[in-house]
């Protein structure tokens, strides 16, 4: 009993402090090429990683204006963010670079790259 006791314990606690990032999937409607859900995703993630991480770091809120096509700025927006999650945790961790080609939607390769980023940084901050 006391055995069970302390396993329960020790796994509550790993878990209390665990890092646990959303999958993010964009999923649009209509001619909207960036769904809200899938930026409030993204920038969930991106406060919990602030919260994480012991050094300050400002990560920036990505907004995908117009709402109709894929704007750079949201891309480069993103970009930016992790590569100063990078800088932030040093040499142990190397991120993707996360590229769309289309502008009507964002390419599931570009989405797949980013819940890449987001896994590698969950591995890291554990």
């Amino acid at each position: 009993m006391k055995t069970l006791l302390a396993t329960a314990v020790m796994i509550f606690s790993f878990n209390a402090n665990a890092l646990f990032l959303n999958s993010c999937y964009n999923t649009t409607f209509g001619d909207e090429a960036v769904s809200y859900s899938y930026e409030s995703c993204l920038n969930r993630n991106f406060r919990e990683i602030e919260r994480e991480v012991d050094e300050i770091m400002f990560l920036n809120r990505c907004s995908n204006f117009p709402r109709n096509m894929v704007s750079y700025s949201f891309t480069s927006c993103l970009t930016r963010n992790f590569r100063e999650i990078e800088r932030k945790l040093g040499n142990s961790i190397f991120l993707n670079r996360c590229t769309s080609f289309r502008t009507d939607t964002l390419d599931f390769s570009f989405t797949s790259c980013v819940n890449r980023n987001f896994r590698t940084i969950e591995r890291e901050l554990r």
